[in-house]
């Protein structure tokens, strides 16, 4: 067998590896980007890390969570539904069951901000029909809608 077959650089770019013990490995700046991409909303790869952690959930494989046997949702049913939730919103989206007896199926999941759903066994509905409204007023991309928010900050600094 020729050493050419097995190089030891970054599978994606042909670098230097960033693990030493795993010559074969992937670059520092590659890995970089794999890590920058799971935390983008609406990229695949969220939606997948996402999906793992709900099919985890819902199989009981850890102490936070039980086997459910009703309402079952498969990988491409959550994966697809947080791809078109956060491309919609452009925001950071989490899987919320509305019935938490049942697994994360697409009539018993909906997607709602992280931060109404960490830690707590129910979304409170005030405060996501709110995000809801303020959404549908804004009619605009995330971006515009952080743009304006920055402006009435600025515009009440300078008031005042």
């Amino acid at each position: 067998m020729s050493s050419d077959v097995l190089e030891k650089k970054c599978p994606r770019c042909g670098k230097a590896s960033a693990n030493p013990s795993n010559p074969a490995g992937r670059c520092s700046s590659c890995l970089a980007t794999l890590k920058e991409n799971r935390h983008k909303p609406g990229h695949y790869m969220r939606n997948q890390q996402q999906a793992d952690s709900a099919l985890r959930r819902q199989d009981g494989k850890n102490g936070t969570a039980s086997h459910k046997s009703s309402g079952r949702g498969s990988r491409k049913e959550i994966v697809d539904k947080m791809r078109r939730a956060e491309s919609k919103t452009g925001q950071k989206l989490s899987p919320d069951r509305k019935n938490n007896a049942k697994g994360y199926s697409s009539k018993n999941t909906r997607a709602v901000p992280e931060g109404l759903n960490r830690g707590r066994h129910k979304v409170d509905s005030k405060k996501l029909s709110e995000w809801r409204k303020r959404l549908k007023k804004a009619q605009c991309d995330i971006d515009d809608f952080l743009t304006l928010l920055k402006a009435k900050i600025i515009d009440k600094f300078y008031k005042s």
